[in-house]
């Protein structure tokens, strides 16, 4: 990865997609602008038309702080995915975009300086870490730590490929990001991009918790029925599915090029 100049000098932007989280999202953006940086960076929130009083939220902190982007999408259908790609191709976006969920909080001000510097340590184009699982009074509940540390270099990047998830937070290279676009859905959309992304890059990973994932009775993953997990275990087996046939088609492409270039010698 050569991470080249930038149309911009903002080096990182935080990427909040919302919908309905007038409890929460202050947290979240307090978070992110408590952060302590020696490079620029601002927070771009994709307001998912919320009708709940989390757009008069993001507003008061708007007008208080520059670095605040308040996005409403045109387009009303938008998932997770169509809101983060709104996010990405904002021109305001920097070098390097990184998620923060509405619901949770980074776990000190230390956090967006240690992702962007992995970018350049490891020379990947995706950043993973770590979170813990706590409550709403912010006190850890199991499982507790989330580190998916079964992945780890020496399995190779076709390991994200045998476990179900590529954990959290997440952060992206912008221009690769770009290139590749998020599924407009609302789930799975960070493991299909992640995959495609490991097809031909590093993803680079931080193992100690960057950031407090609150449960609580609203949140969207607080209780899953056994149908919709099916659901969603199906969606990853699909995506798999066609990263696979991506790769043996790839595979295929190098395998023809060696060979017409030995037959050209």
């Amino acid at each position: 990865i050569v991470f080249g100049d930038w149309s911009s000098d903002v080096c990182s932007s935080d990427l909040i997609p919302v919908k309905n989280r007038a409890k929460t999202i202050g947290d979240a953006i307090e978070s992110v602008l408590s952060q302590e940086t020696s490079f620029r960076f601002n927070l771009i929130i994709i307001d998912n038309h919320s009708g709940d009083g989390t757009t008069d939220v993001i507003d008061s902190y708007a007008r208080k702080d520059k670095r605040i982007i308040h996005l409403i999408p045109l387009r009303k259908d938008h998932g997770i995915g169509g809101c983060w790609n709104e996010g990405i191709f904002h021109p305001g976006c920097g070098k390097f975009a990184v998620q923060l969920d509405s619901d949770d909080l980074y776990i000190d001000i230390n956090v967006l300086a240690r992702i962007v510097d992995s970018f350049y340590i490891q020379q990947c184009a995706m950043v993973i870490g770590s979170y813990r699982m706590v409550n709403f009074n912010l006190e850890e509940i199991p499982p507790g730590l989330i580190d998916h540390s079964e992945w780890t270099p020496d399995n190779g990047r076709n390991n994200a490929l045998r476990i179900n998830g590529l954990g959290a937070p997440r952060a992206f290279y912008t221009p690769i990001i770009r290139s590749i676009r998020i599924p407009d859905v609302s789930y799975g959309e960070d493991y299909a991009v992640g995959l495609a992304i490991s097809r031909y890059y590093q993803i680079g990973r931080i193992y100690d918790p960057l950031y407090l994932c609150r449960r609580w009775e609203g949140n969207s993953d607080a209780a899953l029925d056994v149908n919709r997990s099916n659901a969603h275990n199906l969606y990853k087996d699909r995506i798999r599915t066609i990263e696979l046939m991506a790769r043996k088609k790839m595979a295929g492409r190098i395998q023809q090029d060696l060979l017409t270039a030995k037959d050209t010698k």
